[in-house]
């Protein structure tokens, strides 16, 4: 095959950092957030980032979308917990939850105070860190920003992690 027709293959994961904290996303779970996001704006939607902690590093390896009790509006989503839960023993059984996900359509890729304190009430002794995924773009989310963040219990600022390295 000649150079000129050759296609970089895609990136398989996107690396987010925010000093000592870091978390690889696979591509194939951004993909599905941004395929959610179009098919429920102009309402937000959301659901729950799974994954593994290994050598300190996140790795979010798949996600959830809405349960069918989810709440969701134009400026807010309610996830379905029950939903989740179930979701998570039933198809994901090695996963760990390391966050959650949702969606600003038509709105800024900022967290509202509502978003941070709905992200600490995640925090536990068990669960010191807290990552969310937030998708934000146009009302019809055709374009969506991801901005990933992650919440550490003892700090008061909420991390806003920079995408560094896509492999």
């Amino acid at each position: 095959m000649s150079a000129t027709c050759a296609v970089a293959p895609a990136p398989s994961a996107v690396l987010y950092v925010s000093g000592p904290y870091r978390v690889w996303v696979r591509r194939t779970a951004l993909v599905k957030a941004q395929r959610l996001a179009r098919v429920c704006a102009p309402l937000e939607t959301g659901g729950l980032l799974l994954g593994q902690v290994v050598d300190g590093e996140a790795h979010v390896l798949a996600l959830t979308g809405p349960g069918r009790r989810a709440r969701r509006s134009r400026m807010g989503y309610e996830a379905d917990r029950a939903w989740d839960n179930r979701l998570v023993a039933r198809a994901h059984p090695r996963l760990h939850y390391l966050g959650d996900w949702h969606t600003h359509p038509g709105g800024p890729a900022v967290l509202s105070a509502t978003d941070v304190a709905s992200i600490r009430g995640a925090l536990t002794a068990a669960r010191p860190e807290v990552l969310h995924l937030l998708l934000a773009g146009p009302a019809d989310m055709t374009s969506p920003v991801a901005a990933f963040f992650t919440v550490v219990g003892g700090e008061s600022a909420v991390r806003r992690m920079t995408p560094e390295v896509e492999v």
